[in-house]
């Protein structure tokens, strides 16, 4: 079944110099993909922070990017300054639904999508379709779709949380989203040298409560475990009001600890194992 995920939205980039443009600009090995393949990457401003999470494929001559749809306008007219004599387009693909799907599905599809990305080291697709009276949007299959994706540390950020964590904050290396033997892209000696030195003193962590948090990206939240306490930095979220809470957020608290508790705005919910 194909879900709409009105939260992604899809780039095209065309023209012979697409896929050197992507790679001097993001922190994958784009030049290495080939045809059909994907890679998750990161596109930084100078000062190494993440302005946005990208999922790049390469399809014959062109390459597609999925990333967070309230950032679409912004990378794109930023990615426009750098185009320069390059021989490159890019083009927001407006009218067009992203979806999610498993790979087992495709073959009973009612509706194929134009194209379809699969998601590195996961059975899901994402893909990229016309309008289709076919595909609706159910909120409540988007919201588990999102769920899942931060269960799995893919956090697309927004206008709140762009530009303000490094890659490793946000455990993005771990996502295969940074290649430190390529070459530069905006705020590359920072994120290397960040992961050579190891002066990472903040750190991701998903969470997941039994009730609905309420805190928005950017806003700061609670971390209790045991007598102490430790304040955290909502980098993504999403509440359900029958399934709680599932968050990635970046704190100076040691991964180790436990979270028994998380507060915001003076109330209290319980923390429980992601899944």
């Amino acid at each position: 079944m194909m879900i709409a995920l009105p939260h992604l939205s899809a780039i095209k980039f065309s023209g012979v110099d697409a896929g050197n443009f992507l790679h001097n600009q993001l922190s994958a090995d784009v030049l290495a993909l080939n045809d059909g393949e994907t890679t998750f990457a990161c596109y930084c401003e100078p000062k190494g922070r993440v302005l946005a999470l990208m999922l790049v494929g390469k399809m014959q001559n062109d390459y597609y990017v999925i990333q967070s749809a309230s950032l679409a306008a912004l990378v794109t007219e930023r990615l426009k300054i750098y185009v320069m004599r390059s021989d490159v387009e890019i083009s927001v693909l407006q009218g067009h639904i992203v979806t999610g799907l498993q790979a087992s599905d495709i073959p009973v599809q009612t509706v194929d999508p134009t194209i379809t990305l699969p998601i590195p080291g996961d059975e899901k697709l994402i893909g990229v379709s016309l309008p289709n009276e076919k595909i609706t949007i159910e909120q409540a299959r988007a919201d588990d779709w999102k769920m899942s994706e931060l269960q799995n540390g893919i956090c697309w950020l927004g206008t709140e949380s762009s530009g303000q964590f490094l890659p490793q904050m946000l455990g993005f290396e771990q996502l295969g989203a940074i290649n430190y033997r390529k070459g530069c892209y905006p705020g590359q000696e920072i994120v290397a040298r960040t992961h050579y030195l190891g002066k990472i003193k903040r750190f991701p962590r998903i969470l997941t409560t039994q009730n609905p948090i309420g805190a928005k990206p950017g806003e700061k939240i609670l971390l209790h475990s045991g007598e102490q306490s430790f304040e955290a930095v909502v980098a993504d979220i999403i509440d359900q009001e029958t399934k709680g809470s599932c968050a990635l957020v970046v704190t100076r608290m040691n991964p180790e600890l436990d979270i028994d508790q998380v507060e915001f705005a003076g109330a209290l919910t319980t923390a429980r194992a992601p899944g």
